[in-house]
């Protein structure tokens, strides 16, 4: 039987020349389509549905010709690499260094520091637990302290220190939880933005920090430099602070006392001042927020959003006409930006979201389990992106340690395989993002390296390292691509998404 013929007869596990009761047990252990046949070995299956290897060899030949996973010459090789496809990020500069848009059949790797340059003025005050005890004091001060502890390190046009077993208070969606600030950044700036509530209480931040801004009830988090007088902006009663964060010690979990702690406060004035001095920033990667002793809401991953977005356009706009997974280990998923980054495509907005299907994986073996039960979701619901934001979280919180170095990086290479088979098999893409860490023995190039070792070095099929410039600037380099040059591109992350750099 050729190969086409194969392919003409076989569509489903339904076509399998094999008796029903095999194609039975093969839809009872979830085998529900031939491509999640094809990446098993035939010992595994035969273990897992109870047949003979040689039946077992049998079904996994006739799957792997259906989907025409043989020896091929370069040729045809060729023919095929012409054939994927490519999802635009919505820069054409950013396009044309990864050849063309993100591609299908393969993994592109995403990996850069925490963001930073979202900042409010040195007297704004933090409410933190360092260690047992409750403290309040001002960045600067908090600044300070730490520094003395851990040193700080350059970062872009400033300077940030690592912090260890700091929590805050933070906002997730409805939620409050205790969220690890993982650093604190500074940086000199000229100007900035001062808002004044009618509650009496002032915001000095910078024209480019977001404002959970209430819009029909909704949470819209908007830059300071587009809010105007009358808009409202959301906040929790301070009063209710200290009974939340003395009782609230667990992720994830609703607090009785939210509901009458959220409160309005109105703008009443904006001014533009001259500042001249330091501006802080806490990095926080759950939630991207922390919660002042006033009650203030102050904020802190662009480019899988708008990949999510992009990828629901048709193919003469740079899309793929299909839908996106994402998949988020850290919080980091906002639906507000999958909002604006909708409306600025000229497309609606609920359509766009009730074509993304998300889920927060809460650890790496349920982050491995999702993957796996994207086989059937894939076909299912036309499904042309896979996002994992970000890949290592899990893996690298609940194997710390050189002891569990070698178990870590052993499941993690198996994750990394299961999501290359996804995108080899369904002909789609799959977008990972990663956590850098600093590596302070690196005396020349650069000082921080993408978590995962030579397990993640050589897994996806493009690693794109992005480093943040001045204002929205962002800078992308390729650091590693069979098929791709080495080079840099420029662009910006703005309240629309990810563009060119304006003239």
């Amino acid at each position: 039987m050729s190969s086409k013929e194969s392919k003409k007869k076989i569509r489903g596990i339904d076509d399998l020349d094999i008796s029903p009761s095999i194609i039975q047990k093969l839809k009872e252990s979830g085998f529900t389509t031939v491509e999640s046949l094809v990446t098993l070995s035939a010992q595994d299956l035969s273990t897992m549905i109870g047949v003979p290897l040689p039946t077992a060899q049998k079904i996994i030949a006739q799957a792997r010709e259906a989907l025409d996973i043989r020896f091929k010459t370069a040729k045809e090789v060729k023919l095929e690499r012409m054939s994927i496809g490519r999802i635009t990020t919505g820069s054409k500069a950013l396009d044309q260094l990864l050849g063309g848009g993100v591609e299908t059949k393969t993994i592109t790797e995403f990996f850069g520091e925490y963001g930073t340059g979202k900042c409010f003025s040195k007297d704004t005050e933090v409410l933190y637990l360092r260690d047992k005890d409750l403290e309040i004091e001002n960045i600067e001060k908090m600044f300070m302290r730490y520094k003395d502890v851990y040193g700080s390190e350059k970062l872009d046009e400033g300077e940030i220190i690592w912090l260890n077993n700091v929590r805050v208070l933070s906002y997730d969606d409805h939620i409050l939880r205790i969220s690890e600030a993982r650093g604190i950044y500074r940086e000199k700036v000229e100007y900035l933005y001062k808002i004044v509530l009618d509650n009496g209480s002032t915001i000095n931040v910078t024209q480019n920090h977001p404002l959970p801004i209430v819009i029909k009830g909704k949470i819209m988090w908007m830059p300071a430099r587009y809010v105007k007088p009358g808009d409202i902006v959301g906040k929790i009663n301070e009063k209710y602070l200290d009974d939340i964060y003395l009782t609230y010690k667990t992720y994830n979990k609703e607090h009785d006392l939210l509901k009458k702690a959220f409160e309005n406060a109105s703008i009443e004035k904006i001014d533009v001042f001259k500042y001249d001095d330091y501006v802080y920033d806490l990095v926080i990667p759950d939630t991207h927020n922390f919660i002042s002793p006033e009650g203030l809401v102050l904020h802190n991953t662009q480019l899988c959003h708008q990949l999510s977005v992009n990828v629901q356009l048709p193919l003469e706009k740079g899309g793929l006409g299909g839908n996106a997974v994402y998949i988020d280990t850290e919080g980091t998923f906002r639906w507000e930006r999958i909002e604006a980054m909708a409306r600025s495509k000229g497309l609606d907005p609920d359509v766009v979201m009730d074509n993304i299907y998300y889920i927060r994986a809460v650890s790496s073996d349920h982050q491995m389990a999702v993957v796996d039960e994207l086989r059937e979701l894939i076909p299912e619901k036309n499904i042309k992106l896979v996002v994992v934001d970000s890949v290592t979280g899990h893996f690298r919180a609940e194997y710390p340690g050189r002891e569990n170095l070698a178990m870590r990086q052993q499941k993690l290479n198996k994750h990394l395989h299961q999501l290359l088979s996804l995108a080899e098999v369904f002909n789609i893409a799959v977008v990972i993002t990663n956590q850098v860490m600093a590596r302070p023995d690196v005396f020349y190039g650069d000082p921080t390296v993408a978590v995962g070792g030579h397990v993640l070095g050589h897994a996806p099929g493009v690693r794109v390292q992005l480093r943040k410039s001045k204002g929205n600037k962002r800078i992308a380099r390729v650091v590693d691509a069979p098929h791709l040059p080495e080079g840099e591109a420029v662009f910006a992350i703005t309240e629309d998404g990810i563009e060119d750099i304006s003239e």
